[in-house]
């Protein structure tokens, strides 16, 4: 359904034929798969309005045969080049589209196609952004095993652990739990460290009275989730047990009032004013929320600056946060999957200030 989606799009754009490609570039493997369904780590695909043709070596024959059987093989004998251009001669194409975050060198490699190339800026978000039921069953399961670890994890997290050492348990844990692959980086920043909106876990020991912000995620069949929960080691002090309640209250009006149809500007000042109201708007930086599928960041964006309704189907993370340099920070991120009257959250674990002793 997808591949004719596409084919509709490209008769109302100025190229023949869309090339998808499968080389160094993570963010456009991602649409190749998405469109074709392959998993492999080497392809190509052509699509052009009454074509679609896939193009890789002999060692993914039986793999290509098996994921994108709708699509015509073309098999690499020699150099990859002259395979694309056997395509490009045999369907008349004159002009190519292509994802323009490949690298330099690959763009310098299809210059020798001879036809006109034009560099694509997230032509594929459009199709992206809704989900299909199978792609929000991948999403909910990726929530489900982060869930499960962090509150796994929990159980053994005491003052004195190294914040790289709880990374590498939570990492485990997922992988335990059925994650396909973890992030690479889980933010796991304590104490001061907190006021940083991305700290990387780090060599610093977890203290007693500490705050710790967990930004953590893994891939399910292809699919991410994206989790962030704060909790405290022991009692907090009242300014940060403030800081919490306020977080909790704006994530918690974000999810009330998410829905499509309203723009990403319009659900990111939900929280933000809330935030603002209470006394705290400087200390609020980054956007409220971001687009979570293929990719940890895709499209859509719930900030200030996006000014696009949100589409039915999309999945958004809503993660408010408070930093204050010196003190720490408090974000606390749910997934969910808009609708046209609200959003379903996709993770269920609990949002009151978890209390480890």
């Amino acid at each position: 359904m997808i591949v004719k989606h596409i084919q509709e799009k490209i008769k109302t754009e100025a190229f023949d034929a869309l090339l998808l490609t499968g080389l160094e570039n993570p963010a456009a493997k991602k649409n190749l798969q998405y469109v074709t369904n392959y998993t492999g780590s080497y392809g190509f695909a052509i699509i052009g309005e009454d074509y679609k043709y896939f193009i890789s070596d002999f060692r993914y024959r039986d793999q290509v045969a098996e994921e994108v059987p709708d699509f015509t093989f073309v098999e690499i004998t020699g150099a990859f080049l002259d395979a694309l251009k056997e395509v490009i001669q045999k369907e008349s194409i004159t002009s190519l589209g292509f994802d323009k975050r490949i690298r330099y060198s690959e763009y310098e490699l299809y210059q020798t196609l001879g036809v006109t190339l034009h560099p694509l800026n997230n032509f594929m978000e459009s199709f992206r952004v809704s989900k299909t039921p199978e792609e929000v069953a991948k999403i909910k399961k990726a929530c489900e095993i982060t869930d499960q670890a962090l509150a796994d994890i929990l159980q053994e997290l005491k003052v004195g652990m190294i914040e790289k050492d709880v990374e590498i348990k939570l990492k485990n844990r997922m992988i335990e739990l059925g994650a396909e692959v973890t992030w690479d980086r889980f933010i796991v920043a304590s104490g001061a460290r907190g006021a940083m909106p991305h700290g990387m876990a780090s060599d610093k020991r977890i203290e007693k009275g500490d705050l710790v912000t967990f930004d953590i995620g893994c891939a399910y069949e292809g699919y991410y989730s994206d989790l962030t929960r704060t909790v405290a080691m022991g009692k907090p002090s009242s300014k940060m047990k403030e800081l919490y309640e306020i977080v909790k209250e704006a994530q918690r009006r974000g999810v009330a009032a998410a829905k499509a149809g309203m723009t990403g500007k319009e659900l990111d000042a939900v929280c933000r004013d809330y935030i603002t109201e209470r006394g705290y708007g400087e200390y609020f930086k980054h956007g409220t929320g971001h687009g979570l599928g293929m990719d940890v960041h895709e499209a859509p964006r719930v900030s200030y600056a996006y000014d696009k309704p949100l589409e039915v189907g999309a999945c958004v993370t809503i993660e408010p946060g408070i930093y204050i340099s010196g003190l720490g920070g408090v974000r606390i991120e749910d997934d969910v999957i808009l609708t046209e009257d609200g959003c379903i959250v996709l993770n269920e674990f609990p949002k009151e200030l978890l209390i480890i002793e």
